[in-house]
């Protein structure tokens, strides 16, 4: 019997039923914020498209290259968030990696 026998599936239900009377004086999480709306790009990711305007003239739209400021905006921002982060010691590998060589 591969199934969920019948007095599994019994207890399973009385719990999904009886949970919100427990779970009352809970607090539930927030909701998750909305999606910011779009930002204006940073003076860099504009410096940056305008490069790529400048070394394909021809090949971009001018949709194309706010999609190309948008994408570079949000990776730098995406950088940023990443050098914030903190990490201790113990987050680092307990080793490192390198390639023998042979005896010296």
């Amino acid at each position: 019997m591969d199934g969920i026998s019948r007095r599994a599936f019994a207890g399973q239900l009385a719990l999904a039923v009886a949970a919100p009377y427990f779970l009352e004086g809970v607090p539930t999480p927030a909701a998750k914020p909305q999606a910011p709306q779009q930002q204006e790009p940073s003076a860099l990711a504009k410096a940056l498209a305008q490069t790529i305007s400048v070394r394909y003239p021809e090949r971009f739209s001018a949709d194309d290259l706010a999609a190309i400021t948008r994408s570079i905006d949000n990776r730098l921002r995406q950088i940023e968030r990443l050098y914030q982060t903190q990490i201790t010691n113990a987050d680092e590998p307990d080793f490192v990696y390198s390639v023998y060589r042979g005896a010296d």
